[in-house]
């Protein structure tokens, strides 16, 4: 395809720019025939094989991609923290190479980084990711102006992985930069994993009033890092309904066969009688892994008590 004026602007001003405007031009080309619009999401939820058996040849434990952070590293070129951001953070893997999304956020529902905290607030992906093939990481985030017109690309690229074969599970970085920031990726490839849907809710009590939490997930194995399911910030725990379900931002992951899965919370508050001495209280469940079914679990925060559920399902390695 001949270079555009347009197109050499681009590269000049921006080179990882024009990189993801010519990787979506290359994807239309290629896969909208059978995959539909480039911005579709994946089709494909969670669960496949909780409750019904698996295809022989279409499912299994298999290498996936765990997704442990995004973080906005650096910014440069006059920005300044804090910073208001929106836009998309999704990854495509080789099932259906559709947008598996990490993280999404309107321009009317930004979320805020400052210098003292500058990690993304995640809420997928929403099914196992495969580690087969070529996976390929898309980012589009834009700082908000005080109008649409003073708006600016932080981060406009796409990240390509070739998913070579390990004899073990591990973690990595990847860095990339771009015109106005530094993005960094903190990411696993899981060996022989199934995906774990995570579903927290009070069974009995209440939710301390004003108290904030975390709730993540732990994987031993390789060099343990937490995945946060969802930090509770100055809003308060989102609990929902009659069932007292906590909405949990982001509630799937991927374990070992021959690992373990810990969900624990970590709570807090100013004055309660459920704030430990040094003002946190923590808790945690240990589950085993599966390849159908659900396990059980229950977390404690003072006099509220919460039921933790884990369905376990075998990971698809086609549509």
């Amino acid at each position: 395809m001949e270079k555009t004026e347009a197109d050499v602007e681009t590269m000049e001003s921006d080179y990882e720019a024009y990189i993801a405007s010519r990787y979506r031009d290359d994807w239309i080309s290629v896969w909208s025939s059978t995959c539909g619009s480039f911005e579709d999401t994946t089709k494909l939820s969670s669960m496949r094989f909780t409750d019904k058996p698996a295809p022989r040849y279409g499912a299994m434990p298999i290498g996936t991609l765990q997704v442990y952070s995004v973080r906005v590293e650096g910014i440069r070129r006059g920005l300044q923290w804090s910073i208001d951001v929106f836009g998309i953070v999704a990854v495509r893997d080789s099932i259906d190479f559709n947008r598996n999304i990490i993280f999404s956020r309107t321009r009317d529902n930004c979320q805020t980084l400052t210098e003292e905290d500058r990690n993304l607030a995640l809420e997928g992906p929403t099914r196992a990711v495969l580690w087969q093939d070529q996976l390929t990481f898309e980012v589009k985030l834009t700082v908000k102006g005080a109008t649409e017109s003073e708006d600016k690309d932080l981060s406009f690229l796409i990240v390509p992985f070739r998913c070579a074969h390990a004899s073990n599970s591990r973690h990595f970085f990847r860095y990339n930069t771009s015109k106005l920031s530094t993005l960094r990726l903190s990411l696993g490839h899981i060996l022989r994993s199934v995906e774990a849907t995570i579903f927290v809710r009070v069974s009995e009590g209440s939710w301390p009033d004003g108290s904030r939490a975390q709730f993540a997930a732990f994987a031993p194995g390789i060099r343990p890092r937490k995945i946060l399911l969802i930090d509770s910030g100055s809003r308060g725990v989102p609990v929902a309904g009659e069932d007292g379900e906590i909405m949990l931002s982001h509630r799937v992951v991927t374990v070992e066969t021959t690992g373990k899965l810990i969900v624990c919370v970590r709570a807090w508050e100013e004055a309660s009688g459920c704030v430990a001495r040094n003002g946190v209280v923590k808790d945690e469940s240990v589950f085993t892994p599966k390849e159908a079914g659900r396990s059980s679990g229950l977390l404690n925060v003072g006099s509220c008590k919460m039921e933790v559920t884990v369905t376990w399902s075998l990971v698809s390695i086609d549509g």
